[in-house]
């Protein structure tokens, strides 16, 4: 089985702070912002194996530049995968009921 390396943009890594940033603040919640963001990272790091297993996001505009959806809680992380060499992209994590086709 083939292994991929992960690769989190740096858009992505801010947006996985700022996730944990607004519970802390804004629910005054930080161990549930704790486990939020452990949770997206686990998430993200299954896609080491068979990333493929995800099929592309339905917007045909997007899924025709190979960006593929993982839901982790109340957010999505958008990725793409590259065969040579094997590297999955995390090009951004959103809050699930953004308009996120505008974003991405």
């Amino acid at each position: 089985m083939e292994v991929y390396r992960i690769n989190i943009t740096d858009a992505a890594k801010q947006d996985i702070r700022d996730i944990g940033k607004y519970i802390t603040d804004e629910f005054q919640e930080p161990i549930v912002a704790e486990k939020t963001t452990d949770a997206v990272l686990d998430a993200i790091f299954t896609l080491e194996q068979m990333p493929d297993r995800i099929t592309f996001v339905k917007d045909k505009r997007l899924a025709g530049q190979g960006i593929r959806p993982l839901y982790v809680k109340n957010y999505t992380v958008f990725f793409r995968i590259e065969t040579s060499p094997n590297v999955v992209d995390v090009v951004r994590v959103l809050y699930s009921h953004r308009d996120w086709a505008t974003i991405l």
